[in-house]
């Protein structure tokens, strides 16, 4: 256990301390924010801990892995293209498939870096919920488009899914809404039927 003035922290509060100052990256201050910890002492954990070296360590091995796999990329398509072997094909595919699922993840962090900088909003009623999931698909759209390179067929097809959602609760919150003459629109579209 660490202590603090006296206060006792269960070791999970400093790994995972540690763990987003060295692997998220994030400045003492967003730490002590997320753990509720003071910047003192997570400082005193960090000189204790070595977590700037390790800090540096995992930039760098981080660095090293995604230059290393582009490389190996670029090897096994020029590979491809001159044997148009089955077996290097699947190499191929199964890199690609990796980087593809690394891109994801790596836009899944920026999302979520993104909504923990922003406050969240309460959600009370069925209309509150359907303005936040389309706040937050026009977020993640927004996000795609800055990034175009980025862009694969899933997220566009999760994009578009999301917005089909958000346009079937906004007609069903829009249905059973009065709209000001008096009858529900529900019941005017059934009158209207009747009389054709």
């Amino acid at each position: 256990m660490a202590l603090d003035a006296g206060r006792e922290y269960p070791p999970e509060t400093v790994w995972h301390a540690q763990e987003l100052y060295c692997v998220a990256r994030l400045t003492f201050d967003q730490v002590a924010e997320e753990t509720d910890v003071a910047v003192s002492t997570l400082k005193r954990w960090s000189a204790t801990y070595a977590w700037r070296d390790k800090r540096e360590k995992l930039a760098q091995a981080e660095a090293d892995l995604q230059a290393d796999t582009i490389m190996a990329r670029s090897v096994m398509l020029k590979k491809l293209i001159v044997s148009q072997d089955a077996q290097t094909g699947f190499a191929v595919s199964a890199l690609e498939s990796l980087a593809m699922k690394q891109a994801e993840a790596a836009r899944a962090q920026k999302l979520m870096s993104a909504a923990t900088r922003n406050e969240l909003r309460p959600i009370r009623t069925k209309e509150d919920a359907v303005a936040a999931l389309e706040e937050a698909v026009e977020l993640k759209l927004n996000s795609m488009l800055q990034s175009p390179q980025d862009l694969d067929f899933k997220a566009v097809q999760d994009v578009r899914k999301a917005m089909e959602l958000v346009a079937e609760m906004k007609a069903v919150e829009t249905k059973g809404k009065d709209d000001g003459r008096g009858v529900r629109g529900t019941n005017i579209e059934a009158m209207l039927d009747a009389l054709r």
